[in-house]
Parts: structure tokens; sequence; C-alpha cells
């Protein structure tokens, strides 16, 4: 009997070596990387293709530090400034000259300052013009030129082209005018807001991606005509009431139009820029500025200008409309138009911000916003 169990149990015992055999050997094939590799030639591409993680991660990450660089960097790139100043001289000498003439001095500085604030849906311009000059002829020394123009126009886009923009416009002089010599006929005198003009206007304006041109047609629009120099009020210059109570203000309701165009040819050492401005009072004629100015550009610092300005408004007594005046003739409306030419060499600055380059999100910053929530 104990043979026979000592039988058994062997054969079991042999039994049971073989089946861990049989389950060892495969397990231990499939963990040898040698003899478990193939060759990624020999896998169908649709076994890869196929393949899904059977987990995935989501996960993000946020940097305040970077945020904040981030939104720095777009507050610049919306932010656009060119400053121009500039500055001519011209002399004119005659000796012995059979013709005649008066030996003259002159002397023009310009300041022209431009800003734009540029956002996806918002933007706002703002220009500064302005110019000065003076001449000195026949041992007197008056101003030939004296302006300046403040121009702030905020717009929203309502498509690529169009814009819903509102404007306002304030014009004046920076210094007192004097009267021409005795045998010229009078003008009346004029200085720092006085008169002086400001236009507030809303409509729409059209401007293409080149921006070379930009027109703004406003059907409201207000104008009020200040005088605060009393002496010229009390004569009723710029169309004033003198009979009114307040002598020193006038308002007007009209209709306003503006066009800007510039453009640069002959590898941009020519610049053609104009600008026309239009005001219709919706009871009296329309006034208009066109100012035109052509510059030559010789280097980065020397350049010469060309420039005719002309102005028409009844409103405005010029020195022909006064002497057919004194005549007890009646003016022509030609007699309203003010031209002034003006070719010069000099200097000229363009001190603009540099174009930055476009921002490169990261996936490790987001608004603050949402990172609060």
């Amino acid at each position: 009997m104990v043979t026979k169990l000592h039988i058994l149990f062997q054969k079991t015992v042999c039994l049971t070596a073989v089946l861990l055999l049989m389950v060892i050997v495969p397990c231990a094939a499939q963990f040898n990387p040698k003899k478990q590799a193939v060759p990624l030639e020999t896998v169908p591409d649709t076994l890869i293709k196929s393949a899904k993680p059977t987990t995935e991660l989501k996960f993000s990450l946020y940097s305040d530090a970077y945020d904040k660089y981030l939104r720095k960097l777009r507050t610049k790139q919306r932010n656009t400034i060119s400053f121009k100043p500039s500055l001519q001289i011209t002399q004119v000498s005659f000796t012995n000259w059979q013709q005649g003439g008066d030996n003259s001095y002159s002397g023009l500085a310009a300041l022209y300052f431009e800003h734009n604030y540029t956002a996806p849906v918002f933007s706002i311009k703002t220009v500064f013009d302005s110019q000065y000059g003076l001449m000195r002829a026949s041992k007197q020394t008056r101003k030939n030129v004296d302006y300046f123009n403040l121009t702030i126009t905020p717009s929203w886009n309502i498509s690529q082209r169009w814009k819903l923009s509102t404007s306002m416009i304030w014009k004046s002089q920076f210094s007192k005018s004097y009267d021409y010599p005795a045998n010229a006929p009078k003008v009346w005198k004029s200085s720092f807001m006085a008169p002086g003009t400001v236009e507030i206007s809303g409509g729409l304006t059209y401007e293409p991606p080149s921006k070379k041109i930009n027109i703004l047609l406003a059907p409201i629009a207000g104008k009020m005509t200040f005088v605060l120099d009393d002496s010229l009020a009390r004569k009723g210059g710029f169309g004033i009431d003198p009979t009114k109570e307040n002598p020193h203000f006038k308002a007007e309701i009209g209709m306003q139009f503006r066009v800007n165009f510039s453009t640069k040819f002959a590898k941009e050492k020519i610049e053609y820029v104009t600008k026309l401005e239009s005001f219709w009072n919706y009871e009296l004629p329309p006034s208009a500025t066109w100012n035109n100015t052509v510059n030559f550009k010789f280097t980065d610092v020397i350049s010469a200008s060309l420039i005719v300005n002309m102005i028409y408004n009844d409103q405005i007594t010029t020195p022909k409309a006064q002497e057919k005046r004194d005549q007890g003739r009646v003016p022509k409306p030609w007699d309203y138009l003010q031209v002034y030419q003006s070719v010069g060499l000099g200097l000229k600055f363009n001190i603009a911000s540099k174009p930055h380059k476009p921002i490169e999100e990261s996936t490790i910053t987001r608004s603050r916003l949402k990172y609060k929530q």
C-alpha cells in the first residue's frame, strides 16, 4: 500500500512540475526584450492608428508673471506714436538789383504729433498739427503763419472698411496778430481763442486696410466759435453778433465732411499729404479748409517741402473783402478765399514707435478672469 501511495505522489509531483513549466516559460519569454522585440515595419498601420490610450490626462498651467508680460506687450502693440518736428529758413537778398526788391528772412517751425490706439473693436486717433512762421522785411517783423489743430477721433469697427466714429476738432492760433502797414487794407487783430473753434460731430468713417485715405461723413455736427477778445467781439468779427448778451460765443448746427489722404512714391522719397475739412451750416454757406503738402526727402534729416493751404469762410473778413466794403461795393465769394504758399528747405525729424512683432500665445497663460474663476 505504501509503495502505491509513493508512486502516486511521484506522478503528482511530476505532473505539477510540467504544468508550472508550461506557464512560467511563456511568461518569461513575454518580458524578454530580445525575444519580444518586433520590427515596426511588420506592424500593420491600421493597428497603429487605431491604438488609443486607455487613460487621458488633462491639465493646464498658469503663470501670473507671463500673463502680465503678455498684457504689457499687447498694450505696446496697440499704441503707436509719430512725432515730426521740422524747421525751415528762407533768405532773400538783393544788391544793386535793377528790378528792385526788399531783403527778407523767414522761418517756419512745424510740429506734427499723432497717436493711435487700436484694439480689436475700438480705436482712437489723436492728431496735433501746428505751424508758426515769422518774416522779416522792410525793417519790420511779423508772423505769416500761425495755427494749430487738435483732432480726436474715437471709432468703433462695424466692418473691415467702415467705422462708427465721433470727432472733436479744436482750432486756434498761438500768438497775437497785428495790422498790415498803414498803406494796406486794415484787418482785425486776432489772438489765442480769438477766434477759436470747436467742432463736435458723429457719423461714419471709411478707411481701407492700407490706411492711405480716411473719409469722415458726419450728418450731425455742431460748431462753436469763440472770440475771447473784447475789442474784436464788439466789432462783430468772425460772425459774432455784438448785440447779443454774450458776444464772445456763437453756436451752429450742421454737417461735417473730412478727407485725409497720404501717399509715397519715388522709392518713398516724395510724400504727398492732403487734408480737406468742410462744415455746412444748415442756414449759411459752407466753410472749408484745404491743406496740401509735398515733402521731398534727401536724407534722414534734410528735406524740402511745398505747402499750399486754402481757407474759405465768408464769416472772416479778408483784406480784399474789407477793401471793397470800404469802397461801398459788395464783396464777391472769391474775395473770401485765403491762399498760402510756401517752398522751403530745412530740417525734419521723424520719431516714431517701432513696429512690434506679433505676440506668440502660450499654453501657460490665460486671462486673469478665467484664472480667478
